[in-house]
C-alpha cells in the first residue's frame, strides 16, 4: 500500500510542476495518474480487509523530484511505473497464497500497460526533437487521453 500512496503523491507533485511550467495537458494527465494510484491503494486495502487483515496507513517519504519540463516528468513517470512493476513481479513470485497471486495479477497487467503508455510518450517526445510546438501538441494530447 505504501508504494501506491507514494506514487499518488509523486504524481500530484508532478501535476503541480506541469501546471507551473504551462503544460496543462500533462497537469491533467498526472492528476489522473495520482487518482489512479489512490484507487490502487484502496483496492489493496479492500483485499486485505477481505482476507481478515488491516492495512496500516504508512508514513511516506518526502517527494524530492521536481521535473523541470515535460520530458523530465514523463521520464519520471516511466521510471516510477517500471520500478513498481518490478516490485509487483517480486511480490507475485514471493506470494504463497493463490488468492494473493490472483490479486497481484491485475497489478502486473496495470503496470505493463502503464509502462507501455509512458514509453510511447517518451518516443513521441524524442521524435519532437525538443521542438516546443511538438511538445505542446503532445501536452495537449496527454490532456485529452
Amino acid at each position: 500500500v505504501q508504494q501506491e500512496l507514494y506514487a499518488s503523491h509523486l504524481y500530484k507533485q508532478v501535476a503541480n510542476f506541469m501546471q507551473r511550467a504551462g503544460y496543462f495537458g500533462a497537469q491533467a494527465f498526472f492528476s489522473g495518474e495520482a487518482k489512479d494510484e489512490l484507487d490502487h491503494y484502496e483496492k489493496h486495502v479492500q483485499f486485505m480487509n477481505d482476507m481478515g487483515d488491516v492495512a496500516d496507513l504508512p508514513s511516506l517519504p518526502a517527494i524530492s523530484q521536481k521535473p523541470a519540463g515535460l520530458e523530465a516528468a514523463v521520464q519520471l513517470g516511466f521510471d516510477t511505473e517500471l520500478a513498481l512493476g518490478q516490485k509487483y513481479e517480486g511480490w507475485y513470485r514471493e506470494a504463497t497464497s493463490e488468492m494473493t497471486r490472483q490479486h497481484l495479477l491485475q497489478y502486473l497487467e496495470i503496470q505493463r500497460k502503464s509502462i507501455g503508455e509512458y514509453g510511447d510518450l517518451l518516443a513521441q517526445i524524442e521524435r519532437s526533437g525538443g521542438d516546443e510546438c511538438g511538445l505542446l501538441i503532445i501536452d495537449k494530447e496527454m490532456g485529452e487521453g
